[in-house]
């Protein structure tokens, strides 16, 4: 329904062009919203170019999306060829477009069609396309080698599409040529993955735990917006900027998984079911000595060894292999990639853990300890799409990927990998944020009214992901409230039973608000962690005590202490706004810290914070949070400013 209301949205605006002769120099119709003939648009490329793309053509026409491409927007065509579209009617037992139903046409029209964004292959790096196909489907982009065409590199979507022409600019978007169909799975998670044979082990332990039956929800029936909301921009005013903005129209469950191939289980001396019960309550009963014994044949139980070894490879997050962190130029350009590893923190589906994903220039890994080349725990290696052939691992519901290693939550994992500062972007802190594509969209703000988890105790402030730029806070992804906010969340689990501080990244400005920050285990008798925060007063303050840094470490240490001594920080020194700004040398940058206290992965713990002046218009961004265990904020040397 949602497709069909956009297409009859740009429809109108198709019709609504036609010109009326009347003239006024306030009616003049805005560009996106007319069409001229001052150069090719999509459908004139396809036409003009009728004896490669005729029966593209046939298809659009059928499903009604040909007139859209006459029409002005931002589109990314993938244009199959006559014989492209030949090969899948002979891989259906069909000789013609015409034996096609209009269904069939409009399924075929949204696979090949983005919406709102054109996509050239200079903005693209290994894993999905940022924003969704006109089915609600992201389309995986990966390269190879020609290495019967002097290695020239050859471009794929969906690993099987290869692009035969590429980059041809268009007045309302860019075309590529492909010379296979592009058909997404239709399979969800656990069955996409019961069909890859180079997976058995893993799938027989999936099915053993039960843990398949979690990963087949998809779209939520009780969520509601409407397409007034969810098909036309709006705008919001924040953080001194104004950005377009679209409510999410649907609420998805999505989930990834971390596969080992059997390959590497034999490698590792596991070559059956049996052989990797015994691996697992080896390990885990070594992590829960309490429970040694007492769950092995209960295979369903969530403290079983085998659940727990399989949960721990399962998230309820949808990330290609480029989601994980940011990547393109707002890494290169904003990340000081000599001092940190970009890394964000998410919750698995085995109780009481995270999992931490580093993207180093070598790759994306799980479980690293380190700074790029160097460090002192490598990690599991993910295997981006162009190194692992033309395996389909996208299903409807979700996504797979193959790693290097056995991928465990053991002894070096929490006490050395994980004894780190564990620096949580908002953005992770629901899996709805990643679900819904909002995480890293370039083109535009996306709007919440409700999330998943969080409790807004009535109030209904204006939510939005910020679009991602370089000029954004840190990993250039950002919470945005407006209004007379009151919102609870949970935290992820910490690694191990420690006493931590908890800390609260934000800006100052005149735009904010007072607020009542409370932190505990009970979501309904949390308590309030100090006086209200004042969000305008910045870090000069003496309150804050805020100085600039002076080059001399001695002297800087010293004032790091007696800030950190008034309950705050500076923010880091490793990110760069715009890539000139470091954030740890702007006095509206700081960390607040919320709490020191004992805290246990066992337990859950939520934080609330409350709008406590009466301002209809106050902003509230929300960056990210610290656990910082006391070995590292009290340490023998002293925490880095990165």
């Amino acid at each position: 329904m949602k497709r069909m209301n956009k297409i009859l949205f740009k429809f109108v605006l198709a019709i609504l062009s036609v010109p009326v002769f009347t003239t006024s120099c306030s009616d003049e119709p805005l560009p996106e919203n007319y069409y001229t003939f001052t150069g090719e648009m999509v459908s004139d490329y396809l036409m003009n170019r009728s004896d490669n793309y005729s029966e593209f053509i046939t298809v659009l026409q059928r499903s009604g999306i040909y007139g859209m491409m006459a029409t002005y927007g931002t589109y990314t065509c993938f244009a199959p060829t006559n014989e492209a579209i030949d090969r899948y009617l002979r891989e259906r037992g069909l000789n013609s477009v015409d034996q096609l139903s209009k269904e069939d046409c409009d399924t075929l029209s949204w696979n090949h069609i983005i919406d709102d964004a054109a996509y050239f292959t200079t903005d693209l790096t290994d894993g999905n396309i940022p924003t969704a196909n006109m089915n609600e489907r992201y389309l995986t982009f990966s390269c190879d080698s020609d290495a019967l065409n002097d290695n020239n590199v050859i471009y794929y979507i969906n690993k099987s599409s290869r692009l035969v022409l590429r980059d041809d600019s268009v007045e309302n978007g860019v075309v590529h040529t492909i010379d296979r169909v592009i058909v997404p799975n239709a399979d969800l998670l656990p069955d996409l993955l019961q069909k890859d044979s180079t997976i058995s082990i893993f799938c027989e332990a999936l099915r053993l735990t039960g843990l398949c039956d979690s990963l087949k929800e998809y779209i939520d029936p009780t969520y509601f917006c409407g397409k007034d909301s969810t098909e036309q921009d709006m705008k919001i005013t924040t953080g001194g900027g104004t950005y377009t903005m679209r409510y999410v129209a649907q609420r998805m469950k999505r989930y990834t998984a971390f596969v080992e191939k059997d390959e590497v289980y034999r490698a590792n001396g596991i070559n059956n079911i049996e052989d990797l019960k015994r691996f697992a309550k080896q390990n885990y009963d070594v992590m829960y000595p309490e429970d040694a014994g007492l769950y092995d044949e209960d295979y369903t139980n969530r403290k079983n060894p085998l659940n727990r070894f399989v949960a721990y490879h399962l998230l309820p997050y949808y990330g290609a292999y480029n989601d994980w962190t940011v990547y393109g130029d707002v890494k290169t350009t904003c990340a000081r990639t000599d001092l940190i590893d970009c890394t964000d923190w998410y919750t698995t589906f085995m109780p009481g853990t995270i999992m931490k994903m580093s993207t180093p220039s070598e790759g994306l890994f799980i479980n690293r300890k380190g700074v790029g080349p160097v460090y002192t725990v490598r990690g599991t290696k993910v295997l981006a799409p162009s190194e692992i052939g033309d395996v389909d691992q996208q299903a409807t519901n979700g996504i797979y990927h193959y790693i290097d290693d056995i991928l465990l939550f053991d002894k070096e994992t929490r006490d050395v990998v994980f004894n780190d500062r564990i620096r949580i972007n908002a953005v992770t802190l629901s899996p709805e944020f990643m679900n819904c594509g909002a995480r890293g969209n370039m083109e535009r703000a996306t709007g919440f009214k409700v999330v998943e988890g969080w409790d807004f105790h009535g109030k209904t402030p204006s939510m939005t992901l910020r679009q991602r730029g370089v000029w954004m806070v840190t990993y250039a992804d950002c919470v945005d409230m407006v209004g007379q906010f009151d919102v609870t969340f949970k935290l992820p689990p910490v690694p191990r039973e420690d006493t931590y501080e908890v800390r609260f990244a934000y800006g100052a400005g005149a735009e904010r608000g007072v607020v009542q920050v409370y932190f505990g285990t009970d979501p309904k008798g949390l308590l309030p962690m100090g006086l209200p925060i004042d969000f305008r007063i910045w870090g000069g303050d003496p309150s804050i005590g805020w100085v600039d840094d002076t080059g001399d470490e001695e002297t800087d240490r010293a004032n790091d202490r007696a800030m950190h001594n008034r309950g705050y920080m500076k923010d880091m020194d490793s990110w760069a706004q715009g890539g000139v700004n470091i954030l740890r040398a702007q006095s509206g940058k700081f960390r607040k810290i919320l709490t020191t206290q004992n805290m246990k992965p066992s337990e859950n713990y939520y934080v609330r914070i409350k709008l406590v002046v009466d301002n209809p218009q106050a902003e509230l961004p929300i960056n990210y949070f610290e656990l910082c265990p006391k070995g590292i904020y009290a340490g023998l040397e002293a925490e880095d400013t990165h």
